[in-house]
Protein backbone atom coordinates (compact mmCIF):
# COMPACT_ATOMS: atom_id res chain seq x y z
CA UNK A 1 0.00 0.00 0.00
CA UNK A 2 1.33 3.43 -0.95
CA UNK A 3 1.38 6.18 1.70
CA UNK A 4 -0.81 8.54 -0.37
CA UNK A 5 -2.08 8.69 -3.96
CA UNK A 6 -0.07 10.86 -6.32
CA UNK A 7 -1.71 13.95 -7.76
CA UNK A 8 -1.20 12.50 -11.22
CA UNK A 9 -3.02 9.28 -10.27
CA UNK A 10 -5.92 11.24 -8.84
CA UNK A 11 -6.32 13.54 -11.83
CA UNK A 12 -6.22 10.51 -14.14
CA UNK A 13 -9.07 8.98 -12.12
CA UNK A 14 -11.43 11.95 -12.04
CA UNK A 15 -15.14 11.03 -12.15
CA UNK A 16 -14.39 7.37 -11.44
CA UNK A 17 -15.82 5.44 -8.49
CA UNK A 18 -13.64 4.77 -5.45
CA UNK A 19 -14.57 2.67 -2.42
CA UNK A 20 -14.41 4.31 1.01
CA UNK A 21 -14.30 1.74 3.81
CA UNK A 22 -14.92 2.57 7.46
CA UNK A 23 -13.09 0.95 10.38
CA UNK A 24 -16.12 -1.28 10.98
CA UNK A 25 -16.08 -2.55 7.38
CA UNK A 26 -18.89 -0.44 5.91
CA UNK A 27 -18.15 0.26 2.24
CA UNK A 28 -19.47 3.20 0.22
CA UNK A 29 -18.80 3.93 -3.45
CA UNK A 30 -17.96 7.59 -4.02
CA UNK A 31 -17.12 9.51 -7.20
CA UNK A 32 -13.80 11.36 -7.29
CA UNK A 33 -15.28 14.76 -8.17
CA UNK A 34 -12.09 16.85 -8.09
CA UNK A 35 -8.37 16.71 -7.32
CA UNK A 36 -7.29 20.34 -7.05
CA UNK A 37 -3.74 21.46 -6.42
CA UNK A 38 -3.25 22.93 -2.96
CA UNK A 39 -1.07 25.60 -1.45
CA UNK A 40 2.00 24.04 0.15
CA UNK A 41 3.60 25.70 3.16
CA UNK A 42 6.74 26.36 1.07
CA UNK A 43 8.54 25.16 -2.07
CA UNK A 44 9.89 22.04 -0.36
CA UNK A 45 6.37 20.61 0.04
CA UNK A 46 3.66 19.25 -2.28
CA UNK A 47 -0.04 19.87 -1.63
CA UNK A 48 -3.25 18.69 -3.33
CA UNK A 49 -6.56 17.15 -2.35
CA UNK A 50 -9.13 14.58 -3.37
CA UNK A 51 -12.83 15.47 -3.17
CA UNK A 52 -15.16 12.47 -3.07
CA UNK A 53 -18.86 12.94 -3.80
CA UNK A 54 -21.01 10.51 -1.81
CA UNK A 55 -24.24 8.92 -3.05
CA UNK A 56 -27.52 10.79 -2.47
CA UNK A 57 -28.65 10.48 1.13
CA UNK A 58 -25.29 9.25 2.46
CA UNK A 59 -23.20 11.31 4.85
CA UNK A 60 -20.02 10.22 6.59
CA UNK A 61 -18.12 11.88 9.47
CA UNK A 62 -14.50 12.97 9.61
CA UNK A 63 -12.53 9.76 9.99
CA UNK A 64 -9.70 7.70 8.57
CA UNK A 65 -10.99 5.64 5.65
CA UNK A 66 -9.40 2.88 3.58
CA UNK A 67 -9.85 4.40 0.12
CA UNK A 68 -9.54 2.05 -2.83
CA UNK A 69 -9.07 3.27 -6.39
CA UNK A 70 -10.65 1.61 -9.42
CA UNK A 71 -7.33 -0.18 -10.11
CA UNK A 72 -7.33 -1.73 -6.61
CA UNK A 73 -4.66 0.52 -5.08
CA UNK A 74 -5.62 1.62 -1.58
CA UNK A 75 -4.61 4.17 1.05
CA UNK A 76 -5.64 4.95 4.62
CA UNK A 77 -6.52 8.65 4.52
CA UNK A 78 -8.13 11.14 6.87
CA UNK A 79 -11.17 12.59 5.12
CA UNK A 80 -13.30 15.49 6.31
CA UNK A 81 -16.80 16.56 5.28
CA UNK A 82 -16.65 19.67 3.10
CA UNK A 83 -19.11 21.80 1.13
CA UNK A 84 -21.83 19.67 -0.49
CA UNK A 85 -22.16 19.42 -4.27
CA UNK A 86 -24.63 21.72 -6.06
CA UNK A 87 -27.27 18.94 -5.97
CA UNK A 88 -26.86 18.52 -2.20
CA UNK A 89 -24.72 15.38 -2.15
CA UNK A 90 -22.26 15.21 0.73
CA UNK A 91 -18.54 15.44 -0.02
CA UNK A 92 -15.51 14.13 1.85
CA UNK A 93 -12.10 15.68 1.21
CA UNK A 94 -8.66 14.21 1.88
CA UNK A 95 -5.69 16.60 1.79
CA UNK A 96 -2.20 15.44 0.85
CA UNK A 97 0.70 17.61 2.07
CA UNK A 98 4.18 16.16 2.20
CA UNK A 99 7.85 16.94 1.83
CA UNK A 100 9.17 16.67 -1.72
CA UNK A 101 11.70 13.91 -2.24
CA UNK A 102 15.30 15.03 -2.69
CA UNK A 103 15.71 12.31 -5.31
CA UNK A 104 14.85 13.85 -8.69
CA UNK A 105 13.51 10.53 -9.97
CA UNK A 106 10.83 10.55 -7.27
CA UNK A 107 10.04 14.28 -7.27
CA UNK A 108 6.28 14.90 -7.36
CA UNK A 109 5.53 11.19 -7.67
CA UNK A 110 6.02 9.83 -4.16
CA UNK A 111 6.15 11.24 -0.68
CA UNK A 112 9.61 11.04 0.84
CA UNK A 113 8.18 9.57 4.05
CA UNK A 114 4.96 8.18 5.50
CA UNK A 115 2.35 10.91 5.86
CA UNK A 116 0.91 11.16 9.38
CA UNK A 117 -2.81 11.98 9.49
Amino acid sequence: MQAVPTHEALTASLNQLFVLETADGRRVEARLAAAPAGIAMNATYVSYSAIFELPVGIGLPQDTYRITAPDGTSWDLLATPTQPSADGRANLTAVMHYLRSKDAAQRDTEPSYQVVT
